[in-house]
């Protein structure tokens, strides 16, 4: 009983208090509620750039496609089929399965590749890169997100960190103009991201408590803790910025 009780609080009751089942929609009682808010505004401002056919990499349970769909004549989303059962078990979005290294498309055949926090959990990044650039069409758009301050997820396949120099002389390499550059947060995104995690993570270990007992208390510091990340992001830091998200031309 006091399983399904604590499955209930796991799988029901929190995402129905943070909102993360409806991600990057949630709440500011989410520990990455910060990090979301980010990329959803970068979204919204991509979706000006977004046209033709576009190819979803590494999308998950494609969590942007609401923002892009519309801009788009056909959508396609592709995942690795390890690295989906792992991080997505509770997926049910269609999806071609596909090695963000091997993709199963024509040379130049799309118009849009959206390739937002992947690099990170693939070890031959630079094979990826290429094979985004492969596909896409000659004037084609890519939006591209990666971290560079941030705590280490969806492990074991978690291999890479990006600088911001890092990521301009890569995106340099492979021939992609940089059309918008967005710093996703500063330190107030980067430091309290990085907080919640920790606690949500340390508390792990009485699972059943904080689900339950402590769950008011957690959530109502991840609010606190969110609010002052905002007020904190005030100031510009860029060389403190969590992630990076780009929106380049081929």
């Amino acid at each position: 009983m006091l399983e399904i009780f604590s499955n209930f609080c796991a799988y029901t009751l929190i995402p129905f208090l943070t909102g993360s089942n409806h991600a990057p929609e949630v709440y500011i009682s989410d520990g990455f509620y910060l990090n979301w808010r980010q990329m959803k505004r970068s979204m919204l401002k991509a979706k000006t750039y977004v046209k033709g056919i576009c190819l979803d990499i590494g999308a998950g349970k494609a969590p942007y496609k609401r923002y892009l769909e519309g801009a788009c004549e056909n959508y396609i989303i592709t995942d690795s089929e390890k690295t989906h059962s792992h991080m997505f078990k509770d997926s049910h979005a269609n999806f071609v399965v596909a090695e963000a290294t091997a993709l199963p498309f024509e040379d130049a055949s799309m118009d849009t590749v959206v390739l937002t926090q992947v690099l990170e959990h693939v070890f031959e990044y630079e094979k990826a890169m290429h094979e985004a650039m492969r596909v896409l069409k000659p004037k084609g758009v890519m939006l591209l997100s990666v971290p560079f301050m941030y705590q280490a997820h969806a492990t074991p396949y978690d291999f890479h960190r990006f600088s911001e120099y890092g990521l301009r002389t890569l995106l340099q390499k492979h021939g992609l103009e940089v059309l918008e550059w967005h710093y996703q947060g500063y330190l107030g995104t980067t430091l309290f991201c990085i907080i919640n995690g920790f606690i949500w993570e340390k508390l792990a270990c009485v699972r059943f408590l904080r689900n339950t007992v402590l769950l008011p208390f957690v959530l109502s510091l991840f609010t606190c803790n969110n609010l002052l990340g905002l007020l904190l992001d005030g100031i510009p830091a860029k060389h403190f910025s969590p992630n990076f998200f780009v929106i380049a031309r081929k």
